[in-house]
């Protein structure tokens, strides 16, 4: 016997997470007469093309909070993830499989632990998403109840494994690690005196009086914008909500990154004036001098910020000779590839940055593109020099990242981490 296939879609609704190759099985699948509902969370861009899905089995909600999606999902067996390009880490993938729900995703690079096999889209031998997605779905709706109940129990045990790598209190714990403080032994989990790695725990970050103490008491953290309209802003939020919950003082500082279709018109007029902007430079240095922060951690720099603010906050360090580290987060390819959501495979992003790298990436003959190409060559060159320079610290999501980040700007090994993103509440 077979039941319904139930299947779940949330993210941007654009070409870049190849939303419109969704739409496309989605109609294929319908026309087959497939047996399955999907449920589509979010909006962007292409939201107009599922009014051309008239179909009673799709249901579109838009933007929900991920409390409002959690309602739908105890009837969900699978999430569709169909992007072909490379992420940075997979933090959708990582929340879905932290609600129970396996992904149905390409197979590759940081992402392979999160996608397992039975659901890699390699596995279908097609040569388009669409097709991938409909010969998936088609498998997977055929399968009986018997066997489907125990893949359920299969997924539980895998997730069971994978999860607890990328709790909250496994992200403290690294944060602990990188600003040299690691944890007590409770906190660690090693309440044992007889734990192997004792003698290499020392003074804890929360001291007896439930207050933060040692070299990390308060951080700025620095990003282009701070509201929360896109994925790094979000980050940076349930960052902020997690150190603060154990006793750090935490300050956020740029920007409102203003609605889609305001960034859309604005957007390369802001690109264009980030090298040269020197209002937040100024803003910087008074927020520098009244917190007197113990790490300024910079998360996005390219769309607004640009490279002044990273000079400023250094020139202040060293006038103050402050004890102050500095952190830079690479959440995405922008700051190594000219088109990161045509980035497919990792060997096409070259190592170093040097001109001749960069602007070969671009294969195409569209002179305006390669104009592009170009100019954002030479917006990134006073970006890596200070970034190589004055950062204490680089750190990106996924092994794969960091040593692109590395290799193109030619920083010291040891000055370069892996920090995972956590699970989202």
């Amino acid at each position: 016997m077979y039941a319904m296939l139930w299947l779940l879609f949330y993210w941007r609704l654009e070409k870049e997470k190849w939303f419109d190759q969704l739409v496309l099985a989605i109609k294929e699948l319908n026309r087959k007469k497939v047996d399955f509902e999907i449920f589509i969370f979010w909006k962007w861009s292409l939201e107009s093309q599922l009014f051309e899905v008239h179909d009673k089995n799709v249901h579109f909600f838009g933007w929900k909070p991920l409390d409002e999606i959690k309602k739908y999902l105890p009837n969900i067996d699978y999430c569709l993830m169909p992007s072909e390009f490379l992420e940075t880490f997979g933090l959708s993938a990582l929340n879905a499989l932290s609600w129970w729900v396996s992904v149905i995703w390409y197979k590759k690079w940081w992402l392979e632990p999160f996608i397992f096999q039975e659901c890699n889209l390699f596995l279908a031998k097609w040569n388009t998403t669409s097709k991938r997605i409909v010969s998936m779905v088609e498998k997977l709706a055929k399968k009986p109840n018997p066997e489907r109940i125990k893949d359920k129990e299969e997924l539980e045990w895998k997730i069971k494994k994978l999860l607890p790598e990328y709790t909250e209190d496994a992200w403290y714990k690294r944060f602990c690690e990188l600003v040299g403080q690691p944890l007590s032994p409770k906190q660690a989990g090693q309440a044992s005196d007889s734990s192997p790695n004792r003698e290499q725990i020392i003074t804890p970050l929360v001291g007896g009086d439930g207050k933060a103490r040692g070299g990390c008491k308060k951080i700025l953290i620095v990003s282009d914008f701070i509201n929360k309209a896109w994925w790094i802003e979000t980050y940076i939020h349930d960052v902020k909500n997690l150190l603060e919950s154990k006793w750090h003082e935490v300050i956020l500082r740029w920007g409102t990154l203003p609605s889609w279709s305001k960034w859309k018109r604005k957007k390369r007029f802001w690109l264009l004036l980030s090298p040269f902007n020197f209002w937040s430079t100024r803003d910087l240095k008074e927020v520098l001098e009244k917190e007197k922060p113990d790490i300024v951690w910079f998360n996005s720099l390219l769309r607004w910020l640009g490279p002044n603010v990273v000079k400023t906050a250094w020139k202040w360090r060293k006038e103050n000779k402050s004890d102050c580290k500095f952190w830079m987060m690479y959440h995405d390819f922008w700051y190594f590839y000219p088109f990161p959501s045509q980035l497919y495979h990792i060997e096409d992003c070259k190592t170093p940055l040097t001109r001749k790298n960069f602007t070969s990436t671009y294969k195409w003959h569209n002179p305006i593109k390669k104009l592009a190409v170009w100019f954002k060559y030479i917006r990134l060159q006073p970006l890596k020099k200070v970034l190589k320079k004055e950062i204490d610290l680089h750190l990106s999501p996924s092994d794969c990242i960091t040593n692109i980040a590395r290799d193109s700007y030619n920083i010291w090994k040891k000055k370069c981490k892996s920090f995972p993103h956590f699970i989202q509440k």
